[in-house]
This record gives structure tokens, C-alpha cells and sequence, in this order.
């Protein structure tokens, strides 16, 4: 009861202060999704984009810490930074549904198969001084199993995904994403109202692909991504974003219970099923 009571109070406490800030603004924007739905990757596509449109002889993509610094507002962090020159008004969050989500004018939410994304998330929760964390300590060893851990968190990924289509304004799918980026960058931008300009879809989409951000990651001492810069996570925040990685990560019981919990699956994302 305490824990909730704390929870209600810091939510109420978000909302009042993002209200104060957001009431007198004409345009703002919330990005969200299940993490490791692509989020980041969402995010370089559209800041490389921008930053094309300031300067279209640019080379190469951004960094992770220009990224985070040029759309360095976080919903649940109550953030409240007016953005650099010409970029938007921009929030993202991984939060499920809240009162805060209805003080933006433009709500985009990124979805990436269940599967996969629980394997990335996995991946990116063990790869900690303390594996998994967040959850419950009684259950942080039976974790360690990848299969547990899937059959165990698709019920909060399902929650997320049927409560976010419900209060988003445009959905982006993260399979029509790598399937064909340009074409989903331009309906966000279209969304958004910006100034479309093709050759710099291109041009960002290119900057955007996994190889050259994991590269950059490299290049610049980055490797962490957007996880934790403390030391405390061991991994490589930018692994491959490779789809289908769970028909070889999963045992067949785990990918039918999810299939069996989750029907949409074969609608939302048909290419990943074997025939």
C-alpha cells in the first residue's frame, strides 16, 4: 500500500508539473513503447532527419549522446527542457498508459513483435551488475531462464500494446519499419506536419541503420547506448535488431504460448510466421 500510495503521489506530482509547462505550448509530441520496441532506433531516424534539414551536407548519424541531448525530455521523468533551435517538443517514455500521456497534442507509439522484443529486453535486463533488478528478488533467478522470463512477461507486453493503440494517434509498426523505413519516416513526418523532403528520408535512413549506429557506438566510446552509463550494464545497447531471432533463441512451447496469448500476432507481424 505504501509503494502505491508513493507511486500515485509521484504521477500526480509528473502530471502537475508537466501541465504547468506544456499548457502554454502549441505543439508536443510523446513517443512510447514496450522497451526494446525499437524506440531508439525510431528516434535516430527522426533526429537524424532534423538535423539534415539543418545541415544537409552532414556525413554521418549522430551520436547517443546528441540524440539524447538534442530530445532530452522523458515523460516519467517530469522532464521540462524548452528544445534546442529548431527541433520540436519532443517526450518519449516506456511508461504504460497515464494521466501525463493526455497533455500531448501528438502521441506516436512503436510496436515490435512480442518475441523479439522480449528476448532483446532479456538481453538487455540481464546484461546488469544485478540481473533484473526491477523485478521481484524471488524471481530474479528463475529469470535467468529465457523462456521463463518470455512466458512470464507477455502478459504485461500484451497489457501495454492493447491499452497503447487504443490512445495513440498513429501507430508505427516496427516490421513495416525494417521492411521499408523511408516509407514509415515519411508518414511520421507527414504525420507531424514538418517539411518533407525525400532525398533526406534517405539520406537519414541511411545515417539510422543498425550497422552504422553500432558503429558509431564504437567509434565513440558509446557501446552503452541508452543504457545505464554508470558501469553497471555489461552489454552492447545496439545488438542487431534482427527479427525472427526467437525461432532460434525459444523452445516451440514458448513461441505457441505466446502465439495462443497473443492472436493478433499473425496479423500484426504475418512474415515472421513459418509456413
Amino acid at each position: 500500500m505504501i509503494e502505491y500510495l508513493k507511486d500515485k503521489y509521484y504521477w500526480f506530482k509528473t502530471y502537475n508539473k508537466l501541465n504547468l509547462f506544456l499548457k502554454d505550448k502549441e505543439d508536443s509530441i510523446l513517443l512510447f513503447g514496450y522497451p526494446k520496441s525499437g524506440n531508439t532506433w525510431f528516434r535516430f531516424l527522426i533526429y537524424n532527419y532534423l538535423n539534415l534539414q539543418n545541415n544537409p551536407d552532414l556525413e554521418s548519424t549522430i551520436s547517443f549522446d546528441d540524440l539524447n541531448s538534442q530530445q532530452n525530455n522523458v515523460m516519467d521523468r517530469g522532464s521540462v527542457s524548452l528544445p534546442e533551435n529548431g527541433f520540436p517538443l519532443f517526450y518519449r517514455t516506456h511508461k504504460i498508459y497515464n494521466r501525463p500521456y493526455t497533455l500531448f497534442n501528438k502521441k506516436i507509439f512503436i510496436h515490435r513483435n512480442p518475441l523479439d522484443t522480449l528476448i532483446s529486453a532479456y538481453y538487455f535486463y540481464k546484461n546488469r551488475e544485478i540481473p533484473f533488478s526491477d523485478d521481484p528478488k524471488n524471481l530474479r533467478e528463475k529469470l535467468i531462464d529465457i523462456d521463463f522470463y518470455v512466458s512470464y512477461k507477455i502478459d504485461f507486453w500484451i497489457k501495454y500494446f492493447r491499452i497503447s493503440v487504443e490512445n495513440s494517434d498513429i501507430a508505427i509498426n516496427y516490421s513495416d519499419l525494417k521492411n521499408d523505413a523511408e516509407k514509415e519516416l515519411t508518414k511520421t513526418v507527414n504525420f507531424l506536419g514538418w517539411n518533407l523532403n525525400n532525398n533526406l528520408i534517405k539520406k537519414s535512413v541511411d545515417f539510422s541503420s543498425f550497422d552504422k549506429v553500432k558503429k558509431m557506438g564504437k567509434e565513440k566510446n558509446q557501446k552503452y547506448g541508452n543504457g545505464p552509463k554508470n558501469g553497471k550494464f555489461k552489454g552492447e545497447f545496439t545488438r542487431s535488431g534482427v527479427e525472427g531471432q526467437f525461432n532460434s533463441e525459444l523452445k516451440k512451447e514458448t513461441i505457441l504460448f505466446v502465439l495462443n496469448k497473443f492472436p493478433e500476432f499473425k496479423k500484426l507481424y504475418p512474415s515472421l510466421i513459418e509456413k
